[in-house]
């Protein structure tokens, strides 16, 4: 049975650093931040994050988040895989379960979904 999971998610502590930047070509940089989950999801993590910033149009990046705290009231802790874009709006993010990386009582999870500026959804079961 899929389940949906619907609340807000809190990005801080952002530290970028350039990884490759030349005159009239793409910018290349990493990043980490922290995340606060608030809704059905209640906890925090980690983020890392690499980002293309093109000569023009919005940015691309791709990361992993991890999670630990609470989904539907069990405790434990898993990663996401996020790809997405960010421009004048906001942050555009779709997210995936890693397969195997749920812990704890979140042993088994899958699922994906993604969030639009703080806004996040993730339609998830556990096996």
């Amino acid at each position: 049975m899929t389940t949906t999971a619907k609340g807000t998610l809190d990005v801080s502590d952002w530290v970028e650093t350039s990884l490759a930047e030349s005159d009239g070509q793409a910018k290349q940089a990493g990043a980490h931040s922290q995340g606060a989950f608030t809704g059905d999801l209640e906890g925090s993590g980690r983020a890392d994050w690499l980002l293309t910033y093109p000569v023009e149009g919005p940015a691309h990046f791709v990361g992993t988040q991890r999670f630990e705290g609470k989904l539907g009231g069990r405790s434990g802790s898993f990663v996401l895989q996020l790809r997405g874009t960010f421009d004048a709006t906001g942050a555009h993010v779709q997210w995936d379960v890693v397969p195997g990386s749920g812990a704890g009582e979140l042993t088994g999870l899958s699922g994906s979904g993604g969030y639009e500026n703080a806004d996040y959804t993730l339609e998830f079961s556990l096996s």
